[in-house]
This record gives C-alpha cells, structure tokens and sequence, in this order.
C-alpha cells in the first residue's frame, strides 16, 4: 500500500465526482444571473411591449420637438406631464390595440 507521498504526488488524473443532485424539498440551484432587458422582455412581450417601445418613441419625439422649437411649446413640467400622457397614452393605446387584434386575427 502506498503511503500519503506517492499519492500526493502521484500523475495519475481522478475524474471528478459526480455532482449530486439536490433532495426533494430543497432550494434549487440558483438560476444564472439575468440582465433586466431579458426580464423586462420576458415580462412584456407581444401587443404590451409593442405599445410600450411606441409609447416611449412618441414621448422621446416630441421632447425633441419641444427641444428644438421651444417657442411653439416651452419645456415646463405641465408640459412635460401632457407629452407623456397625451402623446405617449395615445400611441401606445393605438399601438396595443393594433397588435392584439393582429394576434387574435392570427389565431382564427
């Protein structure tokens, strides 16, 4: 029998034990960290995150119009309240409302 040296210092390679898998009633393994665009996509998906990115491409288009012509609209906060309600209520309500009947459209 070999002694504690020559095993210690012995080439040979061990394979690694197989990982045990966990108990019934345990925790699961924690999942892989995720970004918040991939949470945000799996909890918005299909006529709500259509809505939304053209709510938020209504609200960004007329900030810039009201940056870029400030004497037609001055950039106040009652201003910037109604762009984002008014502009971004009204595109993102029609384009939700676009994609869910295009949805049920496709399901018949």
């Amino acid at each position: 029998m070999p002694d504690e040296t020559t095993v210690e210092n012995s080439t040979r390679a061990v394979p690694p034990a197989p990982a045990a898998s966990p108990a019934p009633g345990s925790p699961a393994t924690p999942a892989a960290p995720v970004n918040w665009l991939a949470r945000v996509r799996g909890a918005l998906h299909g006529p709500l995150l259509i809505g939304l990115i053209a709510a938020l491409v209504a609200i960004a288009l007329s900030f810039y119009g009201m940056l870029t012509n400030p004497d037609a609209t001055p950039l106040t906060l009652r201003s910037a309240a109604l762009v984002i309600l008014i502009a971004g209520g009204s595109w993102g309500l029609i384009a939700w409302a676009i994609a869910t009947a295009a949805v049920e459209a496709g399901k018949d």
